[in-house]
């Protein structure tokens, strides 16, 4: 294959929209002295890659394993900031910690109801079998917003409250009617995909790793072109790596359009102003 044919292949077969990413000022793909600039440096290295639009959650300040109320909320005060300078492309996800059920569904009516975020964010504070979760998913049904589970399987054994996919699993069947997307790909695995298999109402995101043959084929055979969605997990991860795991698959471009784009903005409120792509 010449250069520019590999080139052709690798270009997106329609606009990207990555589920999955976090600002600069927790991870660093620069120094940002403000939002402004991180936003900047974001979507630079997005465009890039040839995403077109980014969903940011913040984990900071410092990102801790078990944020505060007080944590959380300035995480997505600068969630908030990132997508102010950047309305058209940055989708701010709004970050909890079921440790504090309360507050978090408070936080979540600030977000989403006053400031227009288009999803939430769940970390590793409780895994997903915690009952306090509940309260936050049945907010999250209530506004029709997706929520972002972490998950993943670790050989060395996972933190203490981060979620398995069977947590996942069990939360979606306790909350049929919530949206969950369970983040990492390839972090769960083929395990991963068996565990949320019966459960309609996860999608899973292509974040987590490097890309590895045949995992993204393999969660399209088995759970279906429309429960796949692209998240990068930039910028601890780089755009182009993890969108190569889309585009190097052996997947018609009607299917990978699915993925980088048609499902996230199904997923997503209209008010999010996202529209699916041909």
């Amino acid at each position: 294959m010449t250069l520019p044919e590999l080139r052709s292949h690798l270009r997106p077969p329609g606009p990207v929209l990555d589920l999955h990413t976090h600002p600069n000022s927790g991870l660093g793909l620069c120094r940002p002295a403000s939002p402004e600039e991180d936003a900047r440096c974001l979507l630079a290295a997005a465009e890039r890659a040839g995403v077109a639009k980014i969903a940011v959650s913040s984990l900071t300040p410092g990102c801790p394993y078990d944020p505060t109320p007080e944590q959380f909320r300035a995480a997505n005060e600068e969630a908030r900031a990132l997508r102010d300078a950047a309305p058209d492309r940055i989708l701010p996800f709004c970050y909890v910690s079921p440790a504090f059920p309360e507050a978090a569904v408070a936080e979540i009516d600030r977000c989403v109801r006053q400031h227009r975020f288009c999803g939430i964010k769940l970390w590793v504070a409780r895994r997903a079998t915690d009952p306090g979760l509940d309260a936050i998913l049945r907010r999250a049904a209530e506004l029709g917003v997706p929520v972002l589970q972490h998950a993943w399987i670790k050989t060395t054994g996972n933190l203490e409250g981060e979620s398995f996919p069977s947590d996942v699993a069990d939360l979606a069947r306790r909350h049929p009617q919530a949206q969950i997307i369970m983040a990492h790909l390839n972090g769960c695995g083929l395990r991963g995909m068996e565990e949320v298999a019966d459960c309609p109402n996860v999608a899973i995101d292509t974040s987590g790793g490097d890309p590895e043959s045949g995992v993204v084929e393999a969660a399209v055979e088995r759970l279906g072109r429309h429960r796949i969605v692209f998240g990068s997990d930039a910028p601890g991860r780089h755009f182009a790596v993890q969108l190569a795991k889309v585009l190097g698959a052996d997947l018609p471009d009607a299917i990978q359009r699915d993925i980088l784009w048609n499902n996230a903005a199904r997923l997503l409120p209209e008010w999010a102003g996202v529209r699916a792509g041909a």
